[in-house]
């Protein structure tokens, strides 16, 4: 099977794992950033 830019199988499980993790950290930290917004939200 051909791959792109020759990585292996695992190398490629192992960076789609990293991604989704990076998703989910920033995700997160938006959503935080987002709600202490709201909590501390002074009109």
């Amino acid at each position: 099977m051909e791959c792109p830019q020759g990585y292996t199988p695992e190398e490629l499980g192992r960076r789609r794992a990293a991604s989704r993790r990076l998703a989910w950290v920033l995700g997160l930290t938006a959503l935080a950033i987002y709600l202490l917004g709201f909590i501390y939200y002074r009109p």
